[in-house]
């Protein structure tokens, strides 16, 4: 005899406020409260489930947590340094391994620090730079001297559908959030240019300021997460080790750029944020530092790049192309 189907007011019996509480902490809403609760306290503004147009296929898309605050750095009113948070947060049942590259492969480019805003580049001995090159990220920035493993590849882990034995998956499901992360912030950036028309009107040129915004495309994850890496017996040797910080170095086209970029994405737990957020305080305080010791070639920039805009005979529906730096 067939089973009988059960009907949704069977299977809404079964749902009981514990086993709705039970399948809500599995999944990842409670964690993006914990994670917007502890930046508001870390002094950041948060703006959950963010939208955003999907640029390749015109859709609307969302994602979890948008954090950024404001770094005064030549005093009140004049802006300052602004570290911006793009947050994806998600429990995972089980454990992700990153497999990490070997030191003496990794190459640090100070362009996979991303900025947006004004000024991204400076007038310096009759050339512009970028303001990663005058704050000399290579140094310290922790996308350039990484002190976590970096991996280009990972893997999940299911059980097979008979349920027979475990295998390893590159699923599609983690690296469509990574190419969230991507895009998005490629439209952060993008937004963040256009909006910096609010500066090129008369009233606002005559003012000191500087407007400028550096971002952390982050997976914040609920379970464990662990590097592999291959150990001197050879290929078939992996040596696990269990972390809170990795960071993941995928590539993706983007099509505002029409060209493949390298991306820098973080990958913590839950319990690491707060070090995460430390973290990103010290270097923005070492970037901050520099733009106060090198403050008249930062305003002589500001000057230059106020003038060429200025003398634009149409005015731009977009200062991107204008305001910034071309690696």
């Amino acid at each position: 005899m067939a089973k009988q189907q059960k009907t949704k007011a069977d299977l809404a019996m079964e749902l009981t406020e514990t086993l709705m509480k039970d399948v809500i902490a599995r999944s990842g809403y409670l964690l993006e409260k914990r994670v917007a609760t502890l930046l508001r306290k870390s002094g950041y503004k948060v703006d959950s489930n963010r939208g955003f147009v999907d640029s390749e296929t015109s859709k609307s898309r969302e994602y979890d947590i948008y954090a950024y605050k404001e770094i005064e750095v030549y005093g009140a009113g004049s802006n300052g340094v602004y570290p911006t948070l793009i947050c994806e947060c998600k429990n995972n049942p089980f454990p992700v391994v990153f497999f990490a590259q070997e030191e003496e492969t990794f190459k640090p480019l100070q362009d996979e620090v991303r900025s947006s805003g004004i000024p991204c580049k400076i007038w310096k001995r009759n050339k512009y730079i970028s303001v990663q090159e005058l704050t000399d990220v290579l140094t310290f920035h922790h996308y350039c001297v990484p002190k976590v493993p970096v991996a280009t590849q990972y893997c999940n882990f299911a059980k097979k559908k008979d349920d027979s034995e475990w295998e390893a998956l590159h699923s599609d499901e983690s690296n469509d959030i990574f190419r969230t992360l991507a895009k998005t912030l490629e439209q952060e950036i993008n937004a963040d240019f256009n909006n910096m028309k609010q500066w090129f009107v008369p009233d606002e040129m005559e003012k000191e300021f500087i407007d400028l915004s550096f971002y952390y495309p982050v997976l914040i994850l609920q379970g464990d997460i662990y590097s592999a890496h291959i150990g001197i017996e050879g290929q078939n040797s992996l040596i696990f080790k269990k972390c809170d910080h990795v960071q993941y170095n995928p590539e993706f086209y983007s099509i505002d750029d029409n060209e493949v970029i390298s991306y820098h994405i973080d990958i913590i737990t839950e319990k690491y944020l707060p070090e995460y957020i430390k973290l990103i305080n010290d270097e923005m305080s070492i970037i901050k530092g520099v733009l106060q010791q090198q403050k008249q070639v930062v305003m002589r920039s500001l000057d230059k790049i106020i003038t060429e805009i200025s003398s634009l005979e149409t005015k731009p529906i977009n200062y991107r192309k204008y305001l910034e730096y071309k690696f």
